[in-house]
């Protein structure tokens, strides 16, 4: 999730544990700690592209992290607060459940997050929620600013940070619940309409879990469709988009094609653009949310092809979400089952 999410659910959670007897100071330092796991991208400066890719989201997300850097954590803050009575180990409990829950909220987005670094690299998901979800952040955000106004001994206060809360995970809840249904709705219509297929993804469209991208992959095509909740119609209409995977077929072995194959789970394509090799990743949609005819993909990747001719990094393009009024109109009518 984004910055903002992630700072709130550590307030929210830091006052939850030791609001209480800290005050302020416990929303604070979980501002603090629900960021922490995001400095992974401080050697971004030092590094080139594949790194930058493979680390994110790595070992500063996974379960170990939270094990390791909780005591740590809770040391430090005792010593800077040692005259408020509460102890090393409270402080590294409030420490380990707010990295525990920036991962926990990072896992249903897209990307993918190495929760079980350094015992495997790989990128689980859920995709159930989009990077960016107001109706995730504003229950959350709500309750913790309502409470921090309150005596810190008052149950009131308590229970209106833990009304956010509650709220916010009940949403979690709804999203995977509701991708039960959305993933059925995909597979059904496609196997109606083409039979067989190989993998299939399904992750939300935008900001909210009512309307959703799918893709599904057979014969090294990709189909995507959109679907709302408030669809009449179950019978989507696919869109094929070649993968062309026999353009990166002589860089398979190069590290910049692993990791962006590693990274992408399969779910690309690929284009030559102006005599450059072009990778890009799907799961991320277009900057038109696919409400369009027309529209950029959001992640793109040049493959920088050295003098060897080994594909050996490559450089990002990733253009900002197209939010022009017409766009943003055909994208709310869309949300609310609008096929036209």
């Amino acid at each position: 999730m984004e910055s903002i999410t992630q700072a709130t659910l550590g307030a929210a959670v830091g006052e939850a544990i030791l609001g209480k007897k800290a005050g302020y100071r416990a929303a604070a330092w979980g501002v603090a700690l629900g960021t922490l796991p995001d400095l992974d991208i401080i050697v971004n400066p030092f590094v080139d592209n594949v790194i930058e890719l493979q680390t994110h989201r790595g070992f500063t997300h996974s379960i170990v992290f939270c094990f390791l850097a909780a005591p740590v954590a809770g040391v430090l803050i005792d010593k800077i607060h040692k005259t408020l009575g509460i102890g090393w180990k409270r402080w590294s409990v409030m420490a380990f459940f707010t990295f525990l829950t920036h991962i926990f909220i990072d896992l249903p987005t897209t990307y993918g997050t190495q929760i079980w670094m350094p015992f495997t690299n790989t990128p689980y998901t859920l995709d159930s929620l989009f990077i960016i979800d107001p109706l995730f952040t504003l229950p959350l955000l709500s309750g913790l600013l309502i409470s921090l106004f309150m005596r810190r001994d008052s149950n009131v206060r308590r229970y209106t940070n833990l009304a956010g809360l509650s709220l916010a995970t009940l949403y979690m809840f709804w999203g995977y619940g509701i991708k039960s249904h959305v993933h059925s709705v995909f597979e059904s219509s496609f196997k109606n309409q083409y039979g067989s297929y190989e993998k299939i993804k399904t992750t939300p469209n935008g900001p909210s879990t009512f309307i959703w991208t799918g893709y599904i992959e057979k014969n090294d095509t990709l189909y995507n469709s959109v679907y709302s909740i408030f669809d009449d119609d179950k019978l989507l209409q696919f869109t094929a988009i070649p993968k062309n995977s026999e353009l990166i077929e002589p860089y398979l072995n190069d590290r910049a094609l692993e990791t962006l194959l590693w990274f992408s789970r399969g779910y690309y394509t690929a284009e030559i653009e102006d005599g450059q090799l072009i990778f890009y990743d799907l799961r991320f949609g277009r900057d038109d949310f696919w409400v369009t005819d027309e529209g950029q993909y959001i992640w793109k990747n040049v493959v920088i092809i050295d003098d060897q001719g080994t594909a050996h990094t490559f450089e990002q393009s990733i253009p900002a979400f197209n939010t022009r009024t017409e766009n943003l109109n055909r994208y709310w009518s869309r949300l609310w089952g609008d096929q036209n």
